[in-house]
């Protein structure tokens, strides 16, 4: 829990300094996010060019519009990865959003053996799919999984939680 905690600070560490126009602060929240933000961002628009560009979108955003981050309404990496899913989907076509290719990267993560080992268990991975990458709403995914919205909505958080790099299941 104790890193949890840590994380957590480093983050509000993060999100005041680049809220004072500190660009150092900013590249070290990219090079601690934007592998995950990327595997987003690439799962969505499938070509390596344009997910590079979104990803420096989102980081300009990020830098402009830090001021509107509220820790009480989600976790930060809650709000990084809402930001870089909305670039995506504004940038991709609807071919893309109705043909989505395979692509797990956000779902691993290589520890310091360089080995992978997934965070999300298959029905977070189907979950994620559905609402982040598809753009259904919570309401729409849970009736196609047949299942309540709150369990939907829990799935979501424990997921989220799990590819923030604390695993809790």
């Amino acid at each position: 829990m104790t890193s949890n905690i840590a994380g957590a600070d480093e983050d509000h560490r993060l999100a005041v300094a680049i809220n004072q126009g500190n660009q150092q602060a900013l590249s070290m929240l990219y090079d601690k996010y934007a592998p995950a933000l990327m595997g987003i961002i690439r799962r969505i628009v499938h070509t390596d060019s344009m997910a590079e560009e979104i990803l420096q979108t989102t980081f300009l955003h990020i830098w402009s519009q830090i001021g509107s981050f509220n820790a009480s309404e989600r976790s930060f990496f809650a709000w990084l990865l809402h930001i870089a899913r909305n670039k995506a989907l504004n940038k991709a076509s609807i071919e893309q959003l109705k043909n989505p290719r395979g692509n797990n990267t956000v779902y691993e993560h290589a520890d310091n053996n360089n080995e992978e080992q997934s965070f999300l268990e298959p029905v977070q991975k189907h979950i994620f799919d559905l609402v982040y990458y598809k753009g259904l709403s919570c309401a729409e995914a849970a009736a196609a999984l047949k299942i309540p919205v709150e369990e939907l909505r829990k799935n979501i958080r424990l997921a989220i939680k799990n590819m923030n790099g604390q695993k809790i299941l």
